[in-house]
């Protein structure tokens, strides 16, 4: 499972596991949306999903069997770096100073500015800008839309 996205300037890029931060990212104030919950399951056909969370608004049992995917917790950062250092062919997806570490591990990385906000050094280490978890879901779902943004 894997997606390639050819992108003019850079050439053919794959793939195979996407790395999302929960709150803030995905979800608001521990809740994910029925619509963004479904995208997510569409996703998992295409490649490998994994949530990572610290927990801060708990919930993580409700996630799991909303989404059919198990948030894994951490602590740190570092924790989140580590995680996508283990994995190859990576998208990170995050909005907080936690997620900075993991967005600069991963070979394409991609900041949410949702209803939490974004930590500006998260921001600046991203490839790319979204509004929100739906948007970033959709951009890997239409991959087309990867080559629109990040064509040279």
């Amino acid at each position: 499972m894997a997606i390639t996205v050819d992108i003019p300037g850079i050439g053919s890029a794959t793939y195979e596991h996407v790395v999302f931060d929960l709150n803030g990212t995905l979800a608001t104030d521990g809740h994910i949306s029925e619509t963004l919950t479904i995208a997510l399951q569409e996703l998992t056909h295409y490649m490998a999903v994994h949530i990572l969370t610290a927990g801060t608004h708990g919930g993580v049992d409700i996630i799991a069997g909303i989404t059919g995917i198990t948030p894994v917790i951490v602590k740190t950062g570092e924790d989140k770096e580590r995680y996508v250092r283990h994995l190859s062919k990576v998208i990170a997806v995050g909005n907080g100073a936690i997620d900075t570490y993991m967005l600069n591990a991963a070979d394409l990385s991609i900041c949410v500015i949702g209803e939490e906000g974004a930590y500006t050094k998260t921001l600046m280490s991203s490839d790319i800008v979204v509004q929100s978890g739906q948007d970033a879901v959709n951009l890997l779902l239409k991959p087309k839309r990867l080559t629109a943004t990040l064509r040279l």
